[in-house]
Formats: C-alpha cells, structure tokens, sequence
C-alpha cells in the first residue's frame, strides 16, 4: 500500500531535518560524523533555524553526499531500512544522464568557488553571467556544492541545467541556453511597489547578525515571511544587500524595498505576494 511507504519510524529524503532531529534525537551524532559540514548542528541556535526549512535531500548535498546515501546511514542507526529515493522536481541533477547539448560550445566560463569561500554572494557573478550567453551555447558553473535553486532561477530565463560532481566540495554546473521560444512561458502578475508609508507597522521584524554564514540568512527571512498572510509586510534589518535574496522574492511575486543606512546596515522591506 502506498501509505506505508511512509511508515513510522523511518527518515524519508523530503522530512525537515528539524523534524528528525525532533524525534530521533540521537541521529544528531548521525549528521556530525556523516560531513563536516554539519558540524553547525552543534550549535543549538543553528538548529532552530536551518534545519527548519532544509530537507535531508538538501542537507546531504550541503554536507556533498547523495540523498540516498544520507538517508541510508539514518535509517541504518534506526535500524531500519528505506525504499530506494526517487528524486523529485528541483532535486539534485547529479548522477543523472549527460544531455545532449553538454556538446554545445561554452559562451561563458565562472568559478566562484573564490568567492563563496570568501563568504560572499555570488549570484550577481552568475546572473551578470548567464546575460553573456548565447542561444544554443552553455554556461559552466564551478562551485563548491550543487547549486539546485539555480536550476528554477535560471529556467525562467530559458537555460535546461545538468551538474556532475568533479570532487570534493567542487561541482561543475552547466546551463544551456535554449533558442528564442522554446523556454517556459508565462507571464508574472504585475507586483505593486512598495510606497514610504508601507514601511509604517510591519507585521514582524528579522534581524540578521553578521556572523551567519549563508545560507541561514535568507532561511531565516523566507521562514518568517511563510508565517505571514499576503499582504502582510516582513522588515529584514540585514548587514548587506542580500541578492540572492532579492532575485527569490522577484521570482515568487513578493514587493520589496531597500534602505542603504550605511556601511553594514540595510533595512528591507517585503510585502508578501499572494
């Protein structure tokens, strides 16, 4: 029966980490030897807030496992065994077949390994990139994990995504560059712009410290507008301009305003879209 593939006691790809941790907590250790990369776990504060919005799926590729891999070293301190992960829309594109358009000539070349190791942003690199980037040409991306909000960001823009894992923390992902008509369509709804007075009584505030590392910051904010209505308003007191940030609230319809008050303070304002 389809319902007990999802049986009690079993960890599943799609659960929050929260909701593990939650319930079994002993697979904490389970995380802290499976990567260095959740070694943040052992922060008390990180797990109130990451682990709310990511998935086991998302946090094996953070941590540079497969899900199923991760899941499968869970399910084995449970004692208990798991049906084979079938990946869904927006998961990893590792491991899958070369399309065939990975033969297509590059029309741009980026490695911002650099600059995520810097504790930068780069998404302004990529998207200034992707602009470069002819029909019928690719985009190859070097990166330290599988960049998969990428893939939805830039198939607004008509790329198709393929990524293959090179080693250790290194990924290359590559973006093709569809011809003219052959991309998704649709148009967005018009999102009204935020006036001086809509700054007056937001309905909650965020503030983000200087010392997260991405991406706690943007879960932090995305986690607080979910808890909105539409048409509610979020005011973010963040450290930097958050591009990243700005290019997810385009793409899901939220209005939103800056403030620059100076050398690490900047107030954004995010009307949430309905």
């Amino acid at each position: 029966m389809a319902g007990q593939d999802r049986q009690e006691g079993v960890v599943h790809p799609e659960m929050k980490v929260a909701e593990v941790l939650k319930r079994w907590p002993q697979l904490l250790q389970v995380f802290l030897e499976a990567s260095p990369a959740f070694q943040r776990l052992k922060n008390p504060l990180l797990r109130r807030t990451m682990p709310r919005l990511v998935t086991v799926a998302q946090a094996a590729r953070i941590g540079g496992l497969t899900p199923e891999e991760l899941v499968a070293r869970l399910n084995r301190a449970l004692g208990v065994e798991a049906r084979p992960h079938v990946p869904q829309a927006e998961e990893s594109l590792v491991g899958t077949p070369p399309p065939p358009w990975l033969s297509a000539p590059v029309g741009f070349y980026l490695d911002v390994r650099p600059v995520l190791e810097a504790g930068g942003e780069p998404f302004p690199h990529i998207m200034a990139a992707a602009k470069e980037v002819e029909p019928g040409k690719r985009l190859i991306l070097e990166v330290l994990f599988e960049p998969v909000p990428l893939y939805r960001v830039l198939a607004k823009q008509g790329f198709l995504a393929w990524c293959e894992r090179v080693g250790e923390g290194h990924y290359r992902a590559h973006f093709y560059r569809q011809e003219a008509g052959s991309g998704p369509r649709g148009e967005k709804r018009p999102v009204a712009a935020l006036t001086e007075a809509d700054w007056e009584e937001p309905q909650a505030e965020v503030f983000i410290e200087g010392n997260l590392e991405p991406p706690l910051p943007m879960m932090r904010v995305l986690e607080a507008l979910a808890a909105l209505k539409p048409g509610e308003k979020l005011l973010v007191h963040h450290v930097r301009r958050p591009i990243h940030l700005l290019a997810r609230l385009e793409e899901e319809g939220h209005a939103y305003a800056l403030k620059d008050l100076g050398p690490g303070q900047v107030k954004l304002l995010i009307r949430k879209g309905g």
